[in-house]
């Protein structure tokens, strides 16, 4: 698999975030205010003042679709973010050391798998309570076992090699050879890795937030935007299909831009 066949993916990845970069930039040049009611514009329609109209508070669509594209991927960004060190750390130290703390980590990352992770994370919301803070742990405690998984299988097909058994002999610790010599070879398997948790992570929250487990009015994030909008979709069904229209194209892009970071860093080592 060559570069040149990840660049029709992100062309595409590039044209699909076309939308929601309108949507962010919009918002960052006009100053938005999505908590801003006006009685006076309940479900007003799309004009110049209103360009995508407004809810059933009056509140501008367009400026609570560019708040809640922020924090849905403000929330995606910090899940994987320490889902990421968690899994990594975790994986490292179980490939590394081997034996008895392999076995211990991987069970525990076994009965992780053992859940469909969606469930899990309606299960740990809801019993953490709804609430950012909450919905970002219980998304941490189903994420980090992907990145744990992975950096374990590089980890242990890198331990033997020639250059780890230099710096060992060497006399450097244990730290030092994860950081400076194993993070830095599996760094391209991780970020494909990471790119595509992005995009699960993103329709989780939207996912927990429609059910109510997850962000909570007056915030807004496309899943609480879409859950608003159910109850008016016979009146006003544009509530529901703009926060539709951009979540999906937001994760399409992201699992675009995945899979070119996939071809162009041959993870796979495909060979033509």
């Amino acid at each position: 698999m060559t570069p040149m066949m990840s660049r029709p993916a992100m062309r595409l990845a590039l044209l699909c975030l076309l939308i929601p970069l309108a949507v962010w930039f919009w918002a960052l040049l006009h100053g938005a205010d999505g908590h801003a009611v006006d009685l006076d514009a309940v479900l007003a329609g799309i004009s110049g003042a209103h360009p995508l109209g407004c809810d059933a508070l009056g509140r501008d669509v367009l400026d609570r679709l560019a708040e809640g594209l922020q924090l849905s991927l403000g929330i995606g960004l910090l899940v994987v973010g320490i889902g990421a060190v968690l899994g990594i750390c975790i994986g490292i130290m179980a490939g590394w050391f081997g034996g008895l703390v392999d076995s211990l980590l991987m069970r525990l990352a076994d009965i992780v798998l053992s859940f469909p992770g969606i469930l899990l994370a309606i299960s740990l919301a809801a019993m953490l309570g709804p609430g950012v803070d909450k919905l970002v742990l219980a998304l941490v405690a189903v994420g980090w076992v992907g990145f744990a998984r992975l950096s374990r299988a590089q980890v242990m097909s890198l331990k033997n090699t020639p250059f780890v058994d230099a710096a060992v002999s060497c006399g450097s610790g244990t730290f030092y050879i994860g950081v400076r010599h194993l993070l830095p070879n599996i760094a391209a398997p991780l970020l494909v890795e990471a790119s595509f948790g992005l995009a699960a992570v993103i329709i989780g929250e939207a996912g927990l937030s429609f059910l109510g487990i997850g962000v909570q009015p007056p915030d807004a994030s496309l899943g609480t935007m879409i859950r608003e909008g159910t109850s008016l979709m016979l009146v006003s069904p544009l509530l529901v299909v703009w926060p539709g229209v951009v979540l999906f194209l937001l994760v399409m892009a992201v699992n675009l831009l995945g899979d070119a970071l996939r071809d162009s860093l041959d993870v796979r080592g495909d060979v033509r």
